[in-house]
């Protein structure tokens, strides 16, 4: 007699950016999303959780800020825990992401695209203040 196991799983949605914090570790590197939780009291718990790719893959994070990534497809997987044999390290596999670039960058890159295109007459109206 077969039974049914339920089986629990983190939801992962598909086509939500999200952020993704690169971090090394010696010759190691470790990348990792952050998570909330709303709770009763519309207060926040944030909590990250870790992310590994397929092999080759290497997002670059110069300024420390996160990468922004889709995830088109992941499952959840674990590790053994050798602190605590109970409790299981648990980590999502993503297995298929498409790159997002970041708002500020875009708004860098058409702000620059912008001004490539005037000429030496119009450029000296423009307030630079907002960049900051």
């Amino acid at each position: 007699m077969e039974e049914n196991i339920p089986t629990i799983y983190h939801k992962i949605e598909p086509n939500r950016k999200i952020r993704v914090f690169k971090t090394t570790y010696g010759d190691k590197t470790f990348y990792k999303t952050q998570i909330t939780q709303k709770n009763y009291d519309d207060t926040q718990d944030k909590f990250y959780i870790g992310l590994t790719f397929k092999k080759g893959v290497e997002l670059s994070d110069p300024d420390g800020k996160g990468v922004d990534i889709i995830i088109n497809c992941a499952f959840e997987n674990f590790r053994k825990n050798p602190a605590d044999k109970y409790n299981p390290i648990m980590y999502l596999m993503v297995t298929d992401f498409t790159l997002c670039e970041r708002e500020e960058q875009v708004i860098q890159n058409a702000y620059d695209e912008f001004r490539e295109n005037l000429d030496e007459n119009e450029m000296v109206n423009i307030d630079d203040s907002f960049l900051d």
